[in-house]
């Protein structure tokens, strides 16, 4: 018989940072190609909202940059700890892990475990990808439909 764990400080979720995206301009991309009602542009913008894995949607992406004086520690988290904290599934951070895209920093039997700032790290550049191949779909579209 299994008896309940009282969660740990390591065992809770730790929410990912803020992070946040105008996703106006983007939705002006889509209208200058197809007419939208309020109802498709509702469901666009949560589709991109999705998309950026981020609540926020407007607002600057900048954060403002502050001096530490001690180093702060690293926590290491689980496979399942580290997904929950950037949004996706387990399976595919051990898959990134074993893709070499998460440096592993730790492994314990056929437990992986990886370093807070390496999964951050890693969404954050995943992040950025997606922008940029979003904004040469755009590019694409636009110079697609208008050439002809």
């Amino acid at each position: 018989m299994k008896t309940a764990r009282k969660p740990t400080e390591s065992s809770q979720r730790i929410a990912p940072p803020a992070m946040s995206v105008n996703i106006d301009p983007l939705v002006e991309v889509v209208r200058r190609h197809v007419k939208l009602t309020p109802q498709a542009t509702r469901l666009i913008k949560s589709e991109f909202a999705q998309l950026f894995q981020n609540p926020t949607i407007s607002g600057s992406t900048r954060k403002p940059t502050t001096i530490k004086s001690e180093p702060a520690t690293d926590p290491v988290f689980t496979t399942q700890e580290a997904a929950d904290l950037v949004g996706v599934s387990r399976p595919y951070i051990v898959a990134r892990i074993e893709a070499g895209d998460i440096p592993l920093h730790q492994q314990v039997g056929n437990q992986r475990r990886v370093l807070q700032s390496a999964a951050l790290a890693w969404h954050r550049q995943e992040q950025t990808r997606r922008r940029k191949a979003l904004g040469q779909l755009g590019a694409d579209l636009d110079s697609e439909i208008f050439a002809g």
